[in-house]
């Protein structure tokens, strides 16, 4: 469990030449805008064979789905395949997203949030839905976009959510909100949150599909953000946006969960892969500061044999250590069936707190330097910050892991 095997590292190996050939030089461009990720991330699926495992996954569920069981409505929402284990192995998830985030967490970001979307097809839709929305996500022909926070409803998601969705027919009618959507300005797909209005009983919020060039549906310009330059940021927005109902993804008729039912599903698996992310910064980090530290010279000698530089790198190392260990634990925990809300809120509010700690400690090893653009450190600072806030914030995560312990 604590050290990668054969065909973990061997696809390490491979994910950080491709990293470091094809996306490493195309950084400035995407923290510019000046370049999309999204054909970089098509070369990632077919270079790497990671559209392979993805979409042999997806035909999988493709298959279950079709089943004469399926057909007479006996299918299970509790068989979920997600598409973020590629080749049933959640780790090689976890290698590929530390990987990508060593160069460029924001592509890393545009990754999961193609795939969050295509998740939440699997795990709650029709065998026609599949085919038609989720193969093409997992191909990466199409990119998608998992719609959850509004301008009024951060941290309470689903308390606060305003966006409805209300039955005519054989359609659903929208209207709404949604902000800080990852991929939002050009996602093909998007899978919207809404609070449906049932004849009978209260709404219930559920995910809807809807397609780019739908009547109603609009998307803003990418918005300036702190970090994450190279991952499109935008609003949504919904004008009595109709789609057929069949895009309804799960039945109106099952009873309503409290607090988001099938959407935390969803916000787990992603609070569960965002460590990874975490982990790719705090090891560039560490390992460009243990770097500079041996060759770079002051007073007559390097500045790692300062106890207050040897000191800071040990505190960074023993982050780099911890981390790794979660990520490890979370993979075990998703190859188990045994990944819940405690865990992930555990591993993500440390890996998060500490990429950011660390990076800041990076810079200042560095000194001046570090503060420059020419290094990759004052980017992977910036980007850090996102994984405090975006998933749920660190508050939220102290709430779930209190609660855990204390129920």
């Amino acid at each position: 469990m604590f050290e990668l095997d054969d065909t973990q590292r061997a696809f390490e190996t491979a994910v950080r030449g491709w990293c470091e050939r094809e996306l490493a030089p195309a950084v400035p461009a995407l923290e510019s805008g000046e370049r999309l990720p999204y054909e970089l991330l098509r070369s990632l699926g077919t270079d790497l064979g990671v559209a392979e495992l993805l979409t042999a996954m997806g035909e999988a569920r493709l298959a279950r789905l079709s089943a004469p069981a399926a057909s007479k409505g006996m299918r299970s929402d509790a068989d979920p395949t997600t598409p973020t284990q590629l080749g049933g192995d959640p780790l090689l998830t976890s290698v590929l997203l530390k990987e990508i985030s060593r160069v460029s967490p924001g592509v890393a970001l545009v990754l999961i949030s193609t795939l969050g979307c295509a998740m939440t097809i699997l795990e709650r839709g029709t065998a026609a839905l599949v085919e038609r929305y989720a193969l093409p996500l997992l191909r990466f022909e199409k990119i998608g976009a998992w719609a959850l926070t509004e301008p009024g409803a951060g941290s309470d998601a689903f308390g606060g959510m305003q966006t409805r969705a209300v039955v005519e027919g054989d359609a659903l009618v929208l209207s709404g909100q949604k902000t800080f959507i990852s991929n939002a300005p050009h996602a093909d797909l998007f899978a919207i949150y809404a609070r449906v209005v049932r004849s009978e009983g209260e709404p219930v919020v559920r995910p809807v599909l809807v397609e780019r060039g739908t009547a109603g549906l609009e998307t803003g310009p990418p918005l300036r953000k702190m970090g994450m330059h190279d991952a499109p940021t935008g609003e949504i927005f919904l004008h009595a946006c109709r789609v057929p109902r069949a895009n309804l993804l799960g039945s109106l008729g099952e009873p309503t969960q409290a607090r988001g039912g099938p959407a935390l599903q969803t916000l787990n698996l992603e609070r569960s892969v965002m460590p990874a992310m975490c982990l790719g910064i705090i090891e560039r980090c560490v390992e460009e500061s243990v770097s500079y530290a041996k060759e770079r010279r002051q007073f007559g000698r390097a500045i790692a044999e300062f106890q207050g530089i040897a000191f800071k790198l040990a505190r960074m190392e023993l982050a780099l250590e911890n981390a790794r260990n979660l990520v490890l634990k979370l993979a075990w925990a998703q190859r188990e069936g045994k990944l819940d809300a405690r865990l992930a809120s555990l591993a993500k509010l440390y890996c998060a707190e500490q990429a950011v700690a660390v990076s800041l400690a990076a810079i200042q090893v560095h000194g001046g330097a570090g503060y420059m653009a020419e290094l990759p450190l004052e980017k992977l600072m910036r980007d850090a910050k996102m994984f405090e806030i975006g998933g749920g914030t660190n508050e939220i995560q102290l709430q779930t892991i209190a609660r855990s312990i204390l129920s």
